[in-house]
């Protein structure tokens, strides 16, 4: 299967079927089809990636085609699995993928007993539902399966320009927490601090425009340095005097956030600690500082807390 580029389907027509479709027809790969549950998310698909096939119905899978992206959420993956292993098709000469980054291949495992060679495909980027479609030239895509599905999976990878990780089913979902910590994390954590800065009058607006040069700034230097290196503030400094000021802030008038302000200054100063920059006993006295903070949420109203 790897002697030659084999003809692609892509199952799904979403964020990240709609990238993977345009990042393979750009790399040279021929889609047959494109199949969805949206006709019209088929149809749009289709003309951008030259698509002959766009069709709501996994039936329609065209005989030539012999590796099927399936991009669709994960709960629906199962159903997808045994509902391809129901389509007349060449499966033992056929690679089936999932773009999952949690879910192993063998969830694709009915379709695996009709011969298909199974394939987990993740690219480690993310697919914002609106907006421009991203690139995955330059990106990490994590691979896990069978091992010739494995082998073609990395020969896929590098035609798009990116880098193959070779997993395996154990370590696929401490993979994926890194992967959802470093992205959902910090979108939940800019959601955090724009909470912050709409207390003191801010829309948001107003206060993502602040803090997004902060943020690419930050992402600047960790193109360069590695985070323990890169990391900087009063936490890994030892600078009690501000911490104190955020905490008595927080109780005054966030502190339903007190609980995530203590948890992520508690990395910072392991992170610190780690890298050697921060001497043991700041950090204890940094840490005693938290925990006299959480222990006074015991006093609060609950009310305040929600």
């Amino acid at each position: 299967m790897a002697a030659h580029r084999p003809v692609l389907a892509i199952v799904g027509a979403g964020a990240v079927g709609r990238a993977l479709g345009r990042a393979l027809r750009a790399a040279g790969y021929s889609i047959a089809a494109v199949l969805s549950r949206s006709q019209e998310a088929a149809r749009a698909l289709a003309a951008q990636v030259a698509a002959p096939v766009a069709s709501g119905a996994l039936e329609d899978l065209p005989g030539e085609v012999r590796l099927v992206f399936c991009c669709v959420p994960d709960d629906v993956l199962p159903g997808l699995a045994e509902q391809l292993a129901l389509v007349p098709h060449d499966w033992p000469h056929t690679v089936v993928a999932h773009t999952s980054g949690a879910l192993p291949a063998q969830v694709l495992a009915p379709v695996g007993r009709r011969g298909a060679a199974l394939l987990s495909f993740h690219p480690v980027q993310s697919f914002p539902r609106q907006g421009a479609v991203p690139s995955l030239a330059g990106i990490a895509i994590g691979l896990e399966g069978d091992p010739q599905a494995v082998a073609l999976g990395r020969e896929v990878a590098q035609a798009l320009g990116a880098r193959p990780v070779e997993l395996s089913a154990e370590t696929k979902p401490r993979y994926h927490l890194a992967a959802t910590l470093a992205s959902n994390g910090l979108g939940a954590l800019m959601a955090v601090a724009g909470e912050v800065l709409a207390s003191i009058g801010l829309s948001r607006p107003e206060a993502h425009a602040l803090l997004l040069p902060l943020v690419e700034g930050t992402l600047h230097n960790l193109k360069q340095l590695l985070p323990e290196e890169a990391l900087t503030g009063p936490a890994v400094r030892g600078d009690l005097f501000p911490i104190s000021q955020h905490l008595q802030a927080l109780r005054q008038h966030l502190p339903h956030l007190l609980p995530v302000y203590a948890a992520l200054t508690t990395e910072m100063i392991r992170v610190g600690v780690r890298s050697g920059r921060l001497a043991p006993s700041q950090a204890t006295a940094i840490l005693e500082r938290l925990q006299e903070a959480l222990d006074s949420m015991q006093d609060m109203p609950p009310e305040r807390l929600a």
